[in-house]
């Protein structure tokens, strides 16, 4: 494809207006099928935006219905909820969840910590959500832990036995958390293999991502 082309697929993409979440997956082609340069400039155009608004994990409709019917009855809290856009789609769904994050984004930040989220759809605790935990909750959810930062190993430590952890993001040698986090679940959690299959089988990816979700519990 020639540079005239790919510009004028990108002038396209944004007339079509941003790429949103919450569509089924049959909407977005998945980056790991992305091997040709063409969609590949296209989509990764489209991702800069979509970042900026709801973060790095582009959520499926059929993801959201499974992480509903995973949530439902028991008491959740997303710990580091960014924009929160997750955890407000989540209580419309009836789900008992709390959004906390040191951020928010609506405010002016003096330090560069996090990604310039332009958005925030739900925050209900505004601190830090380790001092939340363990709690009551029955389900933590953790999606794309800060790289190179204890936050993703200080929520798992903090958890108690019998708590559950739904982390979506990249595996240890990626952009997520740090490795000791993934030491961390290798020592103190055992992995739900049969939910975690059935949660990644609509997963979708941007182009330059290897994010999955993995489901986990607290020995």
């Amino acid at each position: 494809m020639t540079h005239t082309a790919i510009f004028a697929e990108l002038e396209v993409a944004e007339q079509a207006g941003p790429l949103l979440p919450g569509l089924p997956a049959a909407s977005y082609p998945s980056g790991d099928l992305l091997d040709e340069a063409d969609e590949f400039d296209v989509l990764y155009h489209q991702r800069r935006h979509y970042n900026r608004e709801f973060g790095f994990c582009l959520f499926t409709a059929e993801c959201i219905l499974s992480l509903a019917v995973l949530c439902k009855g028991k008491k959740v809290i997303e710990a580091g909820s960014g924009s929160g856009w997750l955890a407000d789609q989540l209580a419309r769904q009836g789900i008992a969840i709390t959004a906390a994050d040191w951020t928010d984004y609506r405010q002016a930040r003096e330090t560069k910590r996090g990604y310039p989220m332009r958005s925030v759809y739900r925050l209900d605790h505004h601190g830090d959500a380790v001092a939340l935990l363990p709690g009551s909750f029955d389900l933590v959810l953790l999606v794309w832990p800060n790289h190179d930062t204890p936050f993703g190993e200080q929520v798992a430590h903090a958890m108690r036995s019998g708590q559950v952890m739904i982390l979506e993001g990249e595996e240890k040698g990626g952009n997520t958390a740090t490795e000791k986090f993934f030491d961390v679940l290798s020592a103190d959690f055992e992995r739900l293999d049969a939910e975690t299959l059935a949660l990644n089988e609509y997963h979708r990816t941007f182009p330059g991502l290897h994010d999955r979700w993995q489901i986990l519990r607290k020995k």
